[in-house]
């Protein structure tokens, strides 16, 4: 119960954190996480929805690696800025790639 209270006590605090950081950093860690959960849905046997996750797949995970590369430069002079942006660069954004697009 003891744990419970402390991270209820400790959610403002976290986002604090994302609201001190750069407006664009923090829209990048929401399309990071997007597309995290989103790539975790993968549903076979529901075609319909799978065309709708597909759908979220591309956006969130399309906009987090574009928006990745961007940061990477203008943020490289920035080591603790970096560092997040590193921290939710999942396996998810990094692995990306369009339907159709050529290795």
């Amino acid at each position: 119960m003891k744990l419970v209270f402390a991270l209820l006590l400790s959610l403002p605090l976290l986002a604090g954190a994302k609201q001190k950081l750069p407006a664009d950093v923090a829209k990048f860690i929401d399309n990071a996480e997007m597309c995290e959960h989103f790539a975790g849905e993968w549903d076979e046997n529901d075609k319909a929805r799978q065309r709708d996750i597909t759908q979220a797949i591309e956006q969130s995970c399309g906009a987090a690696q574009q928006q990745l590369k961007r940061l990477s430069v203008k943020y490289a002079k920035q080591p603790a800025i970096r560092k997040v942006i590193d921290q939710h660069a999942n396996d998810a954004v990094r692995s990306f790639r369009t339907q159709g697009k050529a290795d």
